[in-house]
């Protein structure tokens, strides 16, 4: 009996020391690994301010490999937000970096980064939505495998829980930003859902969050088959009514999406008509900032190019003035913006509007801008030129004279030679039609 005791307490003793030992082994495990993503967020240096590391030392160390390992549920939050925070950052570098984290990043980092978002733990959270937001930044090619793991929904379940807070919601929608960028292969698969989250945020009162939704719904603008899907939201009012905001970046964001919707059907620029678009433009064709005014050039130019209606549309707001103040300003985008809404303005060869900007001594401004590097510009205004000199014999003294006066014959005989052939067949047509015995003015003495 006593033999069999003494069995049985060395036997609880040993398993005892067993479990010891495998837990001081676990320990010790967890402390080198722990020890590793120390080492690694160390070798990556995580404030943005320090360069990035060479990629063969990330590669020999396999720090990127421990930082991806780092981001699963058995690791502390603070470490999981700080490997978060590295990858991010190691994206940041060469292209070489952005390839190898976006390779790495489908080896397994994205499903932890997206499941990172729902931790309670809002250092966590936050660390992911932004590690998400700088590997789309730095390797876009990702964004389609990103939304293939859900990342949408989780963004979304964000916007829809009245519990986040505004800095969350500011970082989810600069990654939405990002995923609305027109991919080479397609457009996000979830638009639908995306559009409707953005409709959402472009009522809220934060101005960083209206100028990353509006440039979101530029994003999805770019592709013509989501205009119809967006005007049916009703995004339109919502964007013409930001035209006012005191926030130029956010007047910015909302120009460059109208600019998108405007590249539309005749049916969609009316839809912008209908909703007062040219009332606001007229007004922001007074801003001092050119950036805006040619923003408001590009979206006339779009409206345009629509129908006659919608051209005259335009001159009935008293608009064609201001595009005259443009042209005849001294900012070389502004006149090249404003170049282009006349060419396509005057696309009717209405000589009443053509005689009109003959009057405004448009002809000499249009000259000036032959010397311009834009191959589109050149060719509008040589396109604009030979309407004017084409569309009433009894234009054609005075738009000739004007041409040879403003010294532009010459750069006109010199386009006949360029390498754009759509530029020297306009050069070649003005000159044969109109100028064949006129001598070179610098080889005539």
């Amino acid at each position: 009996m006593q033999k069999r005791k003494r069995r049985f307490l060395e036997k609880g003793q040993n398993l005892m020391m067993l479990r010891t030992l495998r837990l001081e082994k676990a320990k010790k495990a967890e402390q080198q690994k722990e020890l590793t993503i120390n080492n690694a967020l160390t070798k990556c240096k995580l404030t943005s301010s320090e360069v990035v590391p060479d990629i063969n030392n990330l590669l020999k160390n396999n720090t990127i490999g421990n930082l991806v390992e780092s981001l699963g549920h058995g690791n502390k939050n603070k470490i999981r937000a700080n490997a978060a925070d590295a990858l991010a950052h190691i994206a940041s570098g060469s292209s070489e970096h952005s390839n190898l984290v976006g390779s790495i990043a489908k080896a397994g980092a994205v499903p932890r980064l997206i499941r990172l978002i729902q931790s309670p733990d809002l250092e966590v959270s936050e660390m992911g939505i932004l590690c998400l937001g700088n590997l789309l930044h730095f390797a876009p090619n990702l964004r389609d495998f990103m939304i293939t793991n859900g990342v949408v929904q989780k963004l979304i379940s964000i916007i829809q829980a009245k519990s986040t807070c505004t800095l969350m919601l500011s970082h989810v929608t600069w990654v939405l930003r990002k995923l609305c960028i027109s991919s080479p292969t397609s457009r996000p698969d979830n638009v639908d859902e995306i559009a409707q989250a953005l409709n959402v945020l472009l009522y809220n009162p934060e101005d960083k969050i209206l100028e990353d939704a509006l440039m979101a719904v530029r994003n999805l603008a770019h592709e013509n088959e989501t205009i119809p899907m967006l005007l049916d939201l009703g995004v339109v009012p919502r964007i013409i009514y930001l035209l006012e905001h005191p926030n130029v970046l956010v007047q910015n964001a909302a120009l460059q999406a109208l600019i998108n919707i405007a590249s539309g059907s005749e049916e969609q620029i009316q839809e912008l008509l209908n909703n007062n678009l040219l009332p606001h433009l007229s007004a922001l064709m007074s801003n001092s900032d050119p950036d805006i005014r040619c923003h408001v050039l590009r979206i006339l130019q779009n409206v345009a190019d629509g129908n006659t209606f919608q051209r005259q549309a335009i001159m009935n707001a008293g608009l064609l003035h201001k595009i005259l103040e443009c042209l005849k300003g001294d900012a070389i985008p502004l006149k090249s913006a404003a170049a282009l809404t006349i060419s396509t303005l005057a696309i009717n060869k209405d000589k009443n509007l053509l005689y009109y900007l003959m009057r405004q001594g448009v002809i000499p401004e249009l000259c000036n801008l032959l010397l311009s590097q834009e191959t589109d510009i050149i060719y509008n205004v040589l396109d604009m030129l030979s309407t004017m000199l084409d569309v009433d014999p009894s234009f054609l003294a005075e738009v000739s004279g004007i041409i040879e006066w403003s010294g532009a014959l010459n750069n006109i005989r010199m386009l006949q030679s360029n390498e754009h052939e759509e530029i020297a067949v306009v050069a070649r047509k003005i000159i044969s039609s109109y100028f064949p015995d006129k001598p070179d003015i610098a080889t005539k003495f």
